[in-house]
């Protein structure tokens, strides 16, 4: 460890975990990390995780679920939610069971909704393939499939680098 002296905690550390879990879930692994930066030591975290979750305050697989749904409610493809979990340290299994609960009809509904609001965001003078190249390069970067972007693009009309121009 560095030689900074340790932050002193401003609240206990079930107090700072249930205020944390209160305002959103927090996957273990995120709310251990925001304990120990608040100064808390590694034990304290470790035996005041345990009992919250022995309490079934802390459930990894609901909070993959919640997180998920939340990602997804915003216009994020699967790839972009996958990112996102694992960013928060949930764990593959919870995450790929969250991937799943999401359905594959609802990312093909997320990426038609993305699709057409940003089509209405942009300026009228494009041409047809600049266009197409800034929806696929904005759905990709929002974490949707390349081969389902390109093939949206096409069910809508646009040319995409596929198609011969």
């Amino acid at each position: 460890m560095s030689g900074e002296p340790r932050r002193r905690p401003r609240r206990d550390c079930r107090t700072a975990a249930l205020a944390f879990l209160g305002r959103r879930a927090h996957p273990r692994r995120e709310l251990e990390r925001k304990l120990l930066r608040g100064g808390h030591e590694a034990a304290e975290v470790a035996r005041t995780l345990d009992a919250l979750a022995a309490a079934g305050l802390l459930d990894e697989a609901e909070t993959a679920a919640e997180l998920a749904r939340f990602e997804a409610g915003r216009g994020r493809g699967s790839r972009r939610v996958s990112a996102s979990l694992r960013s928060r340290g949930v764990a593959e299994a919870d995450a790929a069971r969250a991937l799943a609960g999401l359905g594959g009809e609802s990312e093909a509904a997320r990426l038609a909704a993305a699709l057409e609001k940003k089509a209405r965001s942009l300026p009228g003078g494009l041409t047809p393939v600049s266009r197409s190249r800034k929806l696929f390069d904005h759905l990709v970067r929002r974490g949707f499939d390349p081969a389902a972007v390109r093939e949206a693009l096409r069910e809508k009309g646009d040319p995409t680098d596929d198609d011969s121009l």
